[in-house]
């Protein structure tokens, strides 16, 4: 630790990157680095893209008055003024693209990579502009790459108050988002921490090789942080053999060389190693699925409060198993915290959770013309909609008067249900079903997304791509199966296959426990000596 203080406080240079395996005590380092009397009381900024991690480390440092933390997305609107933010622009925007232009283009991934063209700009700005309450309208990809132009344009207005950044995972950073980090290096030193083993996010074009092109760089002072005080000593182990095994297939082989070590002879972690102890290697179920699955899971998570300790558990499952479980243990008393639905229409695609926040806008301003244009698949074609959008006027006013009234009809029904008292009638339940297409629909809008029963055992479930940033005492990985661990166009592995299996098993703090549907001898596990598995068939 005082290694990378030494070196912020002796080295000329402004950037310090920090090699940081999983559970290395990252929030340790920041926390230890804003307390230490070179930076005691100076003004702090910690940014991070992922929202949990954001509250985790708000948490951390509520007691900081010098230390500010957001996210990118925060940071960008803090600095640009009162903006509103809407995730599914960039997703419009490039449809209404296709229809008014004949060409299929993502503007998602144009500003993940800096890459438009003054065409795709010119577009983008003026549907963003049409589409506009009062405030200036961003997508949280076009907000980064905003900010960056601004900075860009405007040097002088690039922050100077701050004596020191710091950036959490870094190696989920991509083109756009490292400019915005490059822009504020030019006026404040910056800490930034990652691992190129824990990079997810190619979806969004952040990839591995940017931190490690970071760490190597004669421009940079990099440091490491070698010890795991999260997992037990069996997931370093077995995480250690994984890594191991997979460079000798051929896999990471681009992956730096570091250390993941286990405390092993640190006498202040008596109880961590007592944990260790009683849970020596790592529990596996295959072949378990349907209400086995859920049987199993509700049996072994009550096993493992027995004691009476208040335990922090999380699922780990596949996006298309969320509904499944969540149904299956809120039936067996449980209360599932953390959890939204992701789940799309196979016809458009649209997340039911953004379908219902477009109807509450709707029931505020019906004329809304994003909330509109949202919905407008709910009612025209691809061609009446085009033809609509090359009007260029406002939305509402261009609707036939048929479809006005459908839309009203379907907002009333909304704000129907919503009250939680009226009776819907048999036309309405039948019209709102064809509008949401979503088992218990009704009730979840009336009770919201979280049911809660008193007295009843918390249980988080999330994605292993959403957990990040999380940790629990008791993990339950659920769909180690090859479908769900192997590439689908190729059936191998890939490396961000494999690094999503090791960001799953190592949110472990006490014990994991792995589960297969269907497979008996999933080929993950072929990468772990058996000597960490405990196989318990059933």
């Amino acid at each position: 630790m005082t290694d990378i203080l030494k070196k912020i406080k002796e080295s000329k240079k402004k950037l310090f990157v920090g090699m940081a395996g999983p559970g290395t005590g990252k929030s340790y380092t920041f926390k230890t680095i804003i307390e230490s009397n070179e930076f005691k009381g100076k003004k702090i900024l910690i940014l991070s893209f992922i929202n949990k991690l954001i509250d985790d480390l708000s948490e951390d440092f509520k007691n900081f008055n010098n230390v500010k933390i957001l996210t990118l997305h925060a940071f960008a609107k803090q600095e640009l003024g009162d903006v509103d933010l809407d995730g599914e622009l960039d997703d419009i925007v490039s449809k209404d693209y296709f229809l008014m232009k004949g060409a299929n283009i993502k503007y998602a991934e144009k500003f993940y990579e800096n890459n438009l063209n003054e065409d795709e700009k010119q577009f983008y700005t003026e549907r963003k502009n049409f589409y506009k309450n009062k405030k200036e309208l961003y997508s949280f990809n076009s907000i980064i790459y905003a900010i960056n132009l601004f900075f860009s344009k405007y040097d002088d207005k690039i922050p100077t108050g701050y004596d020191l950044i710091l950036i959490d995972e870094f190696q989920d950073f991509n083109k756009s988002e490292y400019e915005l980090i490059k822009l504020l290096n030019k006026k404040s030193v910056i800490v930034l921490v990652g691992d190129d083993n824990q990079s997810l996010y190619f979806f969004k074009k952040a990839y591995p090789k940017q931190i490690r092109n970071l760490f190597a760089d004669s421009d940079t002072e990099n440091f490491s942080l070698d010890y795991c005080y999260r997992c037990t000593e069996v997931i370093v182990d077995a995480t250690n053999d994984l890594i191991r095994n997979v460079k000798k297939a051929g896999y990471l082989q681009e992956s730096l060389i570091k250390k993941f070590l286990y405390p092993k002879d640190d006498e202040k972690h008596k109880n961590k190693h007592e944990i260790s102890s009683k849970y020596n290697q790592i529990d596996f179920l295959p072949s378990i699925s349907g209400d086995l699955l859920i049987y199993e899971l509700a049996q072994n998570i009550k096993n493992s409060i027995k004691d009476g300790k208040k335990k922090r558990i999380l699922i780990i499952v596949p996006g298309y198993l969320k509904q499944t479980i969540y149904d299956g243990l809120i039936g067996k008393g449980f209360n599932i915290i953390e959890f939204e639905l992701f789940w799309n229409e196979e016809s458009n695609k649209v997340k039911h959770k953004n379908l219902i926040e477009t109807f509450e806008t709707l029931t505020e301003r019906k004329s809304d013309d994003l909330a509109l244009r949202k919905i407008l698949f709910l009612y025209l074609d691809d061609e009446e909609i085009k033809k609509l959008l090359l009007e260029k006027k406002k939305i509402w006013l261009c609707l036939k008067s048929e479809i006005k009234e459908t839309i009203e009809l379907d907002i009333k029904i909304f704000k129907k249900v919503k009250k939680g008292k009226d009776a819907l009638t048999h036309d309405e339940l039948k019209r709102f079903s064809k509008v949401f297409n979503l088992k218990n629909i009704l009730s979840r809008i009336v009770k919201g997304f979280k049911p809660i029963m008193k007295n009843a055992i918390e249980i988080e479930m999330t994605t292993v791509m959403s957990s990040k940033g999380l940790s629990a005492d008791f993990i339950y990985y659920v769909g180690i199966d090859d479908r769900n661990m192997l590439d689908k166009e190729t059936n191998n592995f890939t490396d961000q296959k494999i690094c999503e299996f090791l960001v799953g098993i190592t949110r472990t703090k006490e014990k994991l426990t792995l589960i297969s549907l269907k497979d008996k001898n999933p080929k993950i596990l072929e990468f772990i000596d058996k000597k960490y598995i405990n196989k318990i068939e059933k």
